[in-house]
């Protein structure tokens, strides 16, 4: 560009001056690149925003990954307290020991208190195979609040012929965000003692004895000998069994489970109180699986009605 000046002669002087171009990225590059230039680069704001975010996150994801790890050690633990627990019951209930019976009040009083030393020897017999099964499975017990000392057994039952062990223990959660927390757990072993059997502790009360029931049965029955229990398995022709009517007047109709099966020579075979006749003798239609149980817990059935009375 080109500019006139003028002189007292009235004559003017050209004066050249250059044209100053400037560009944008420029401008931006040379701001960016100064120490003491206003603001933060464009290229440096996402690091910076990634960096916030992940000191906020990596710690709440550090600590959730811990945890989904102390849970595997806390199924671990309990693992290992059963197992100990199970050994624990079983060697004292093979070990223990009751004195003898007697009328005699002054000995009564004795073995009374000689059951008591019992049991409490049986108690630490029991905390002695413990301790020492825990060891042996290497147990995790750095998690138990206390340690293996954290685990009591003083709610530990052996009156009557059972051994019961309950193991009660606290476990100490790994990171304290909200101070310490402990939680509770409770475990049960429960052994028979192995005293032998003896008749008088087996006595029942005449309205509560014995009751029969099947697998599949919808009723319960007094007598072992019930004609509903005994199958009393007969064989009979093919072309006999439509003529044959069981004890209670009903025919016989092809077992589901068997019936489409040749029979082995001609023969099929009934009971005197089923409705179906069988191909095979190995039918588990055949087979029958008689419980027992005291009438004072049978509740979900009804007597039978020829037993029951």
């Amino acid at each position: 560009m080109s500019l006139g000046i003028a002189h007292k002669d009235n004559a003017f002087k050209a004066i050249q001056v250059k044209s100053l171009s400037i560009r944008r990225e420029k401008v931006c590059h040379y701001m960016g690149s100064q120490p003491h230039s206003r603001g933060t680069s464009r290229c440096t704001c996402p690091k910076a925003v990634l960096t916030i975010e992940a000191a906020i996150i990596l710690p709440f994801f550090v600590c959730f990954m811990v945890f989904i790890l102390y849970f595997f050690r806390v199924l671990q633990t309990q693992t290992c307290v059963a197992q100990a627990l199970q050994y624990a019951g079983r060697k004292t209930a093979a070990e223990y020991s009751l004195p003898a019976d007697t009328n005699d009040q002054n000995d009564q009083k004795a073995i009374l208190e000689e059951i008591k030393e019992s049991n409490l020897t049986g108690l630490l017999k029991a905390k002695a195979y413990f301790y020492k099964q825990l060891k042996k499975q290497e147990c995790p017990t750095q998690y138990i609040h206390r340690g293996i000392s954290g685990i009591s057994f003083l709610q530990s039952d052996f009156s009557e012929n059972y051994i019961e062990l309950k193991a009660i223990y606290k476990m100490t959660l790994p990171i304290n965000l909200f101070g310490k927390i402990h939680f509770r757990i409770v475990q049960v072993s429960k052994c028979r003692k192995w005293t032998g059997y003896d008749p008088k502790q087996d006595t029942q009360s005449e309205q509560d004895h014995w009751l029969y029931y099947t697998e599949y049965g919808t009723v319960y029955h007094a007598d072992r000998s019930c004609t509903h229990l005994d199958l009393s398995i007969r064989g009979v022709t093919s072309a006999q069994v439509s003529s044959k009517r069981n004890n209670s007047g009903g025919k016989y109709h092809k077992c589901d489970k068997c019936g489409n099966k040749s029979s082995e020579n001609g023969m099929v075979y009934i009971t005197d109180y089923g409705d179906r006749y069988h191909s095979s003798l190995t039918c588990s239609g055949l087979k029958r699986i008689i419980y027992m149980i005291r009438k004072s817990k049978a509740t979900d059935k009804r007597m039978c009605s020829k037993c029951g009375g």
